[in-house]
């Protein structure tokens, strides 16, 4: 039975996401800690001389000392520790840095001191002035049309031209090359049967421009200089010679644009109910890029409008929460090897500073939804349940087995999250812009 002796603990504020804790820990807690641990001890102790359990304290002392003392302490750190945070309700985001390891001394309480990151109080926080512009589109005859352009792609019959001709744009080419570096043969780098669609962007623009007006049987000498930003170590920075010969050309020939079509595509009678199809997915995909980009300007504008310390233990974990998405992404698109450059997501510094502002805003919507008492009903997870069932074609009961644990409590986070936007949402100006073109996106 543990001592009734209460622990003395004190807390000194370093910054604002970092505290100091003095914790004591009365001596009787110590003695008892000692006893258990020497009970412990002479229970399985062998000692020559001494029959087991048998061993006196003294001799025990002087034999393991030293390795009962250090675990007695790192058991009454821990116990202070926790004490002292349930008792001065800390809200604590890192492991306890321990300065110097205390030693016990005989009748003296058990003195330590240790640093902790804790989560920055956060009051009232500004929601008022926050102005969003939602972007809005109308789906334009000439959009329907790329979409249905993209069906008759998918649906086209590659075939042999009746007669040869010279290759063009859209073209399927059957390829075989052999490369040399700097004049040097690299029969690892060569392919046969390569297959390669003119048209796609895909293909460098030497090879688009060297296959293109080139017919089956025919060979054409490419070459390619490359810079020292080339990816490939091989090749960068070198002058390489591609000898190609195209073995085979075959064309797409792409079905009518009737109402066969439409009914080769899916479930739909005539063409201009594939068409008002499209417009309506088109439609409600704008509708939701529109309500997205709402939701990242309003809290883009709550961090603006609201100063919040971070504890840098919480950067750092969003830092390799990141880059572990990063890491499966690469692989998952079968770019392992590159860099975050690469994908244009900016250097090591550059994702701490959007770690940092995810963070900062994770803070604040937290705040937000503790001033405005938001949380989440169990009635508002079955009915999320219902709807992914729903959408699932699953069974309710299967789902809720899916949704059990770490992913039942990341639905509520996701359910909170949506109900802390929505009230940001409905304190903000909301005025119409027209949406950016991926062309004036890809200027900006």
């Amino acid at each position: 039975m543990q001592s009734q002796a209460s622990m003395q603990s004190q807390v000194n504020e370093i910054d604002p996401v970092t505290v100091e804790l003095q914790v004591q820990v009365p001596w009787e807690r110590v003695k008892e800690g000692l006893d258990a641990g020497y009970g412990k001890l002479q229970k399985s102790a062998k000692v020559r001389g001494f029959r087991r359990g048998k061993v006196p304290r003294h001799v025990l002392k002087q034999l393991y000392g030293p390795q009962v003392d250090g675990e007695v302490i790192s058991t009454l750190i821990e116990e202070g520790l926790l004490h002292a945070v349930q008792e001065h309700e800390l809200a604590v985001v890192a492991a306890p840095e321990v300065d110097d390891l205390p030693r016990i001394e005989k009748g003296q309480p058990l003195a330590f001191k240790a640093k902790l990151e804790v989560r920055p109080k956060v009051d009232d926080v500004v929601t008022d002035g926050i102005e969003l512009k939602r972007p809005f589109s109308e789906v334009s005859d000439e959009a329907v049309m790329k979409e249905i352009e993209a069906l008759r792609e998918k649906h086209a019959e590659i075939q042999t031209p009746e007669e040869p001709r010279p290759a063009k744009a859209g073209d399927l080419l059957t390829i075989d090359y052999v490369v040399e570096i700097d004049g040097e043969e690299k029969p690892e780098m060569g392919a046969t049967g390569r297959e390669v669609e003119l048209g796609e962007g895909r293909l460098l623009p030497e090879f688009e421009e060297g296959l293109t007006g080139k017919s089956a049987g025919e060979s054409v000498d490419i070459r390619i200089a490359y810079d020292d930003e080339t990816p490939n170590e091989e090749l960068k920075g070198k002058r390489a010679l591609f000898k190609v010969t195209i073995t085979e050309l075959r064309e797409k020939v792409l079905p009518e644009l009737d109402d066969e079509l439409a009914k080769d595509v899916g479930e739909y009678e005539t063409l201009d109910e594939l068409k008002a199809k499209i417009r309506g997915d088109l439609e409600k995909a704008a509708k939701e890029k529109a309500d997205s980009s709402l939701r990242e300007q309003v809290v883009e504008q709550l961090v603006q409008k609201n100063e919040v310390p971070v504890p840098p233990s919480l950067v750092q974990q969003q830092v390799q929460s990141m880059k572990q998405e990063l890491a499966f992404f690469m692989q998952y698109m079968g770019q392992m090897g590159g860099n975050l450059g690469d994908l244009g997501l900016g250097n090591d510094e550059e994702m701490a500073e959007r770690a940092q502002s995810k963070v900062r805003a994770a803070l604040l919507m937290g705040a937000v939804a503790k001033q405005q008492e938001l949380d989440v009903d169990p009635e508002e997870v079955e009915a999320k349940l219902a709807e992914i069932a729903e959408q699932s074609g699953k069974h309710i009961a299967k789902v809720r087995v899916e949704y059990a644990g770490e992913k039942r409590e990341s639905l509520e986070n996701k359910i909170l999250e949506d109900k802390i936007l929505d009230y940001l949402m409905s304190r903000a100006t909301v005025t119409d812009a027209p949406a950016e073109t991926d062309a004036e996106a890809g200027d900006a």
